[in-house]
This record gives C-alpha cells, structure tokens and sequence, in this order.
C-alpha cells in the first residue's frame, strides 16, 4: 500500500500598503522558513515563506510588495495586479488573500482593498496595529466592517504578536469569496468596459469579474504598463488607447472620478464601523513630529543619529571582528602544519582561509549597520527623514520621493535603484538612479573597515573616536558628491523642475524585534553567500594569478640567497629573504603584471601595483579588495605565522627602495576613491535593465570612476603639498 500523498501547501498572499506592517506579518507567520528570490524576467523581489496551519497543513505564504492601487504605475504594482489575476506565468493565483491594512488609517489603506474584494477571490481583512489605534482612542465595530465588505476581519497587532493565533485559525478555513460591488461606473464608461472586456481572451484563472478589473486597466494605461501587451490582444489595447484619448478630450476629469467615488464610498463605510475615533495619539504624535521634522531641529537630530550609528557599528563590532580573525588565522595555521610543502597547501591556507576568512570578519559590522537601518524604519523614524530630506533634495530638484530609494543604497544599491520605480518622473528617477551607487553600501564597508584600523588611530575625540568620525566623513562625502552630481544633471541632462511631494506619516511604533533579527539575518547569509560563492571564486582565480608563473631570474637569484642563510643559521637574513621572496614571486605573475600596467596611472593617487590588483578585482565586488588584499599579502609566508591584514598594509614597504609603501594619507586617499568609483558589475548591469540602455550605464562607470580619479588625486597630492605625506 502506497503511503498518502501529502496534500498541496495552501497559497496564501499577504498584500496591503507600504506601511501597512506586510512584512511584520510575513515573519511572524513564516520565522526563519523564508527564501528571496526575483520573479522571471523582472528584478522585483519575489518573497515566499511557510507556515503551519492549526489543523496541520501547511501554507506557502507570498509577501506581495507594496501596493496602493490595482491601475499599477510601477513594476511592483504590475506583479501583484498579475498576480492577483492569475496571469504570472511562474505564480498561480492564491487561494487566499490576506489583506493588511493600518487601522490607524483606514480611509486612506481601503482604497486598494476594495479594489481586490471586487475581484471575488477569498479574503481575509487584517486591521493591523490595533493597538496603536486602541492608544488613540479609536474604536472598530469589525462585525459591523465585516457586514459592509462582505469578508471576515480580524484585528492584530503583528508587531506584538495579538491575534496571530486567531488569525492562523481563519487561514485555516475555506473563505467564501465576497460578491460585493462597491463602485458604479457612470453609464458611458461602462458601455466602454464592458465592450473592452468582450475582446479579452478567457482565461483558465481568471474571475470573469476581474476582467472588469484588466479592462479598466487598459483605459486607464498611459503606455508605461508593459504586462498588458503579453496579456491582452494588441487591437483591443489599441482600441482601448484610442477610447481613452476620445474621453480625455470630452471629459478631462474622468480618470479622477473614480478615485473619487472610492472614497466616498470609504467615507460611508467607515461612518458605520469606526466609533469615536479619538485624537490622543495624533496629539502625542504630533508634538514629537514638531521636534523631529523641526526646519531646524530635525536635520541636526538626523545628522547626530547617523553619526551615533557610524561610531556604534565600528565600535561595538570589534570584539566580535578580533574573535573572527583570530579563528581565521589559527584555521590557516592548523591546516598549514597539517599539509605538506606545494601548491594545494599554498591554495588553501593563502588563497581560500586567506580570501574568504578575511572576509567574514567584516560581518558583524554588516550586521550591526542593517540592524539600525531595520530599527529606523520599523519606527517609522526613516520616513520623517525622508520629509526632512525632501527640503534639502529641493535644491537639488528631486524630492524625498527619491530618499528611500537612496537610503536603500546604503544597504546595497541594486534594490536602491530597483526602488526607483516608485517615482513617476522620468528625469527625476533616472537622477536618483545615477546618484544611488555614491551612497556607501555595505560592500564599501569591509574596506572602510579595513583601512580605517590599518591608518587611523582609535583616538577619543570628545565623544566620539576618530576611527568613528572617519567613518562617518566617508559616507558623508558620498552624501556630498550625489548632492552636487544630481544638481549638476537636473540642470545638465536631466534638467526638469522639482516634482511635487505628497507623503503620509506613518505612526510611531515599537520595532518588532523579532522581524528585525529576522531582517538582519536574511542580509547577513546574502553576504555570507556572496563570500562561499563570488569571492571564493574570485580568491581561488586570484590565487592562481598570484602564484603563476612561477619563477624569474630575480626570484631563483633570492630563492639561492636564502638557502646560503639558511645553511649558516641566519635565520633573521633567512626571513627577510623569504619576504623578498614572496614580493618579488608575485611581481612577476600575471596578477602582479596586470598590476604594474595600471601603476602608472593611480601612482598619482599614492597607490602601488599591490593596490591595483585589488582595484582590478573590485570590479567583481568592492569587499573582493579585502580578500584581494589579503591573499596578495599571504603568498609566500609559509610558517603560517600570520599577521592581521591591517599590520601587514601598515609594515608594507617598496621592494626597490625599502621605503613604506602606504602611509596613512594613501590610506584615505583609497578610502576616498572607493567613496566614489563605480566598481561593482552588478550594479551597472540592473541600470541597464532599470533605464533600457546601454548608455546610462557606460556614463555612470565613466563619470563616477573619473570623479574617484580626481578626488583621490586632490585629496593625495594636496596633502602631501600640505606636509601630510609622511
């Protein structure tokens, strides 16, 4: 007897607003049970997670982005209209949508839900923040909105964990889908719906009610929603284009009239179910909202936060760093002993531990850093920020539109140019896009790292260490150069005026610290991953370029030398041969010329062909420059006795005048280069698929790598006519 076929996981998809508390729901209900991946052929985020069900089956729940309307003016709106519709070639339909909304801000977060009770698939309605809405003095009748809407409602509060139980149990059931239809069409425009939706194609998955939806989304395309050509005939888009240009000239307003009939519905709805909906919390929200986005108080508090983040990710992360690379650098001694004299131990211990194990020291300040940027938007903090920004980014011609975008990019900026799709004006995205890469991303970080405890002396000044402000100075010049690279396109290349900015607050609330960790451990395995896969690869290649050939007059003429010392028992000469050894062997491979090529050119910048190496490699990936490093700087030392990577940068000297290779202004003149230069492959590669251009991307590699080129050599030479060159 064959054993029971396990029943197919149920499909659940969580939609709502941003800021609606989505993803504090998605880990609540799936914990650590998560992968991330894109969906085919766009690059939005595709999320999915599981989660079991009271009577023991199990649910794959899909964390849709953020949405505000079912007519979709961005990518992500378009993939989870799709969606939603059965027409996502990788996603079938869910069998059950559940809806998150603010319960603080009913009015405005009903809007979309609505818009998919219409569809007549079964849905649950989740009020989340009940008790953020409770503080306020609001009341909700949901028996009363259950009526009205015709789904089942349920209050929670995601962050706190209220409710979950019980909504797991609704999860668990088969929900009737509701007949409701809210909105009444005046009679012409239906005449023209409902002629759209006969020259539709059927659909296996698709609702004969939601093609009412996919026709109003053709009349109300403005030639930017690119799914609908793969979903709908081109002669009915055609038509449907030609019916909206006839309206658009009969009656200009008509696009607004829906929205407005939406939201008198809402209004009437919520006079039904929403009782003496208090002002305690506005009251208490607004007094802090005068302090923190004060025209004065706000940008300095701001400032002053950053720099306490900056000096707390340095500096709580060294113990945790010293630990790690002690562990790399025992590992790498064990091993050596371990193995005999050759190329496989030379693999090893100077290419992968070296590489790889370096790396990995750099993670809890990666950690550290998405744990105060998790903190700050779950508080609801990083969109004031975006308020107060929007000020300065006027004088510039973008808005705060464009800040989340570029606060994203300090994590990394693929999803940074990725959550450009947000903002509708061209000119105004393709701005943000160019500027996103000067935002120091984690990748920078490593190098940050490394260079800072390399040349910067952890020195108390006032408050704060001068490793701390050092760091903070690195990403505050990034923040500079994006300011003045965005004037000068908005006024070059991309000249338009400031668009106009209208942004909803969210409450203040406690951050859920279990999505927090859950956040901060999702970003921290992608650089974990990164580091087993990218840079393991990029280490063993640059191992090998480093170690081959072998030989070279120069190299056997030392290789004689030592073993003269050795025989005589000098074993201090024998060292210092054995160093000269290793420089000379790696001068002479392939690494070492490609390094000695470009010497020439960044010798101004006070870099030699060591650094080049690693800025050839950084192309890769910008940490691949600590791997690079510290594999460069491992070849040859083979009693294992390794010293840190920052001791060796420091004792490093000129194999042909014995002098010190880098001082501490090469130092910052490096860490200001990476500041500035576009070295990341990957990167330009979704800039091209962001604008549909190869040109976009060509201008940013060389626009950005010719600033570095300048800065660098600006900061080196000036320093050294100042007498800081020692």
């Amino acid at each position: 007897m064959s054993p029971r076929a396990e029943p197919a996981p149920r499909r659940i998809a969580i939609l709502g607003n941003p800021n609606a508390g989505k993803s504090t729901l998605f880990n609540a209900l799936t914990g650590l049970r998560q992968k991330v991946g894109n969906y085919p052929g766009v690059t939005v985020e595709k999320k999915t997670g599981f989660c079991d069900l009271p009577s023991g089956r199990r649910a794959e729940v899909i964390d849709l982005p953020g949405s505000y309307s079912l007519q979709p003016a961005s990518p992500d709106e378009m993939i989870v209209r799709d969606v939603l519709l059965g027409l996502q070639s990788d996603t079938p339909p869910p069998d059950l949508i559940v809806f998150v909304v603010d319960a603080t801000n009913l009015d405005r977060h009903l809007y979309l839900a609505l818009q998919v009770i219409e569809l007549g698939r079964p849905l649950l309605l989740v009020l989340n923040m009940m008790d953020l809405a409770h503080a306020r003095g609001q009341r909700m009748d949901e028996r009363a909105l259950e009526r009205a809407l015709g789904v089942p409602v349920v209050g929670i509060s995601a962050a706190k964990g209220d409710g979950i139980a019980q909504l797991r149990e609704l999860m668990d059931r088969d929900v009737e889908p509701s007949t409701r239809h809210f909105r009444q069409f005046p009679p012409y425009l239906q005449r023209v719906l409902d002629r759209l939706e006969h020259r539709l194609p059927r659909h296996a998955t698709l609702p004969d009610r939601a093609r009412h939806d996919l026709a109003v989304a053709m009349l109300l395309d403005n030639g930017e929603d690119d799914a609908l050509a793969s979903h709908v005939p081109p002669e009915a888009l055609d038509d449907a284009r030609t019916v909206a240009r006839r309206l658009d000239e009969m009656s200009p307003g008509w696009r607004a009239d829906d929205v407005a009939g939406r939201y008198e519905e809402i209004s009437a709805l919520l006079a039904e179910s929403v009782v003496a909906p208090g002002e305690r919390g506005d009251r208490r929200r607004d007094a802090i909202d005068r302090v923190l986005t004060h025209r004065v108080h706000g940008p300095l508090i701001f400032v002053v936060l950053m720099g306490a983040v900056f000096q707390s990710v340095f500096a709580w992360s060294l113990p945790a760093m010293n630990l790690i690379d002690l562990a790399v650098t025992r590992i790498g001694t064990i091993v050596g002993h371990a193995m005999p004299d050759g190329a496989l131990r030379s693999l090893l211990v100077d290419g992968v531990i070296a590489g790889v194990g370096t790396t990995l020291t750099f993670v809890p300040q990666i950690a550290i850093l998405f744990f105060f940027l998790c903190v700050l938007e779950d508080s609801g903090y990083m969109a004031r920020a975006a308020f107060i920004m929007d000020r300065v980014m006027g004088k510039v011609g973008l808005s705060g539109r464009s800040f989340i975008p570029l606060m994203s990019s300090f994590a990394c900026a693929i999803p940074g140019i990725m959550a450009t799709r947000s903002i509708d004006n061209r000119r105004d995205r393709f701005t943000t896009i160019m500027i996103a890469p000067f935002m120091s991303c984690s990748a920078r970080l490593p190098v940050y790292a490394l260079l800072i405890g390399a040349f910067v002396p952890n020195r108390w000044v006032g408050f704060v260490t001068l490793p701390g402000i050092t760091l903070f100075a690195m990403y505050f010049l990034g923040i500079v150069a994006a300011v003045v690279i965005a004037f000068a396109l908005k006024r070059t290349v991309l000249r338009g005026g400031r668009p106009l900015y209208v942004m909803e607050l969210p409450p203040y609330r406690m951050p859920s610290w279990r999505s927090v960790l859950i956040t901060v451990r999702e970003r921290s395995l992608l650089f974990l991953q990164k580091a087993g896969t990218v840079i393991l690869a990029i280490s063993v290649v640059l191992w090998f370029l480093a170690s081959y050939p072998k030989g070279g007059e120069a190299v056997r003429a030392l290789e004689l030398q030592r073993a003269v010392a050795v025989v005589s028992g000098d074993s201090v000469q024998a060292h210092t041969l054995e160093r000269q050894i290793a420089g000379a062997a790696l001068e002479h491979s392939f690494a070492g010329q490609a390094g000695r090529f470009i010497e020439p050119s960044i010798a101004p910048l006070g870099f030699d062909w060591r650094i080049g190496i690693g800025l050839i490699t950084s192309l890769a990936a910008r940490e691949v420059m600590v791997s690079t490093m510290a594999t460069v700087f491992n070849l040859g030392n083979v009693d294992n006795n390794v010293q840190p990577l920052r001791q060796s940068l420091r004792v490093a000297t000129d194999a042909r005048t014995g002098a010190r290779a880098y001082t501490p202004l090469a130092g910052v003149s490096l860490m200001v280069f990476y500041v500035l230069a576009c070295q990341c492959m990957s990167t330009l590669a979704v800039v091209r698929r962001e604008t549909n251009s190869w040109r976009w991307p060509i201008f940013m590699l060389v626009m950005m790598n010719a600033l570095a080129w300048l800065a660098s050599f600006a900061v080196f030479q000036g320093g050294k006519l100042l007498g800081f060159g020692a």
